[in-house]
């Protein structure tokens, strides 16, 4: 059972008086647990919608949505909320993190109005992470490195199943971001699933599995396939890859037979 899953979605945004804009173009996409995938694209291609629908905070146009084998494509607001912080965990690369607020504090937010009090776990995670010496200390007293562990921390209070990740490394240098990435590492291994989008080959080079997302469609998708066909370049769906070339619904990409470009 994947972690998360999308099954032909599209998501399409009013065009102010012409077409509507495709975000997303009948998108296949799964994440297993403990599989770290990277989506790479240019500017522009979907990338932040795509996470945006698989972390619940748009819905698809069309198509189906699940977490866990449970199909939550047309929650209600309240039930997407709750489904939101039962299972998804965000890290951000400006980190979000409330600047009046100590680690501690930062980590256990999510958990401010639920019963009972998540302080302890807040304090094992940010020690998990290296940040046993930091607990008191406000972001403006950290690094990005630290900031980004706390954030990270933060993801995990809920024990989510997924772990959603936007340019993690973007605002970090390379041997910080390599900290990150060793991060998620150790995420991954207990079984939640990390999806990240970037710009940065290193995330890739850290990742399970590399798609690409070009103009809302992702390579080896149901959309793409039609376009080639229609281009005369196959014969068919069936004739655009073999079976081993493919892993997952709608025909992923393997990194290994992919450059995963992000540009």
């Amino acid at each position: 059972m994947y972690s998360v899953e999308l099954g032909g979605v599209t998501k399409r945004y009013p065009g102010g008086g012409r077409d509507p804009v495709v975000a997303l173009d009948d998108i296949d996409f799964a994440a297993e647990p403990g599989e770290f995938v990277a989506v790479v694209g240019p500017s522009g291609s979907g990338k932040s919608t795509l996470l945006n629908v698989l972390g619940l905070l748009d819905d698809p146009t069309s198509g189906r949505r699940l977490l866990s084998g449970t199909d939550v494509t047309a929650l209600s607001v309240a039930e997407r909320t709750a489904a939101r912080k039962e299972s998804i965990g965000f890290v951000f690369q400006d980190f979000h993190l409330l600047p009046t607020l100590t680690a501690v504090e930062n980590v256990a937010l999510p958990t401010a109005f639920d019963p009972g009090d998540e302080s302890d776990r807040a304090v094992d995670l940010l020690d998990r992470f290296g940040l046993g010496d930091r607990l008191a200390h406000e972001p403006a007293e950290l690094s990005g490195g630290q900031k980004q562990r706390v954030a990270i921390a933060r993801s995990l209070i809920n024990e989510p199943a997924v772990l959603l990740a936007d340019e993690p490394t973007g605002n970090l240098d390379t041997d910080t971001g390599e900290s990150i990435l060793a991060e998620f590492e150790r995420v991954k291994a207990e079984g939640v699933a990390v999806v990240a989008v970037t710009h940065d080959p290193l995330v890739e080079r850290y990742a399970d599995r590399v798609v690409e997302l070009t103009d809302g469609v992702l390579a080896g998708s149901a959309a793409e396939r039609r376009s080639m066909a229609d281009e005369g370049t196959v014969a068919g769906a069936g004739e655009m890859m073999a079976p081993g070339e493919m892993t997952g619904p709608g025909g992923m990409i393997d990194p290994e037979q992919t450059t995963g470009g992000s540009e």
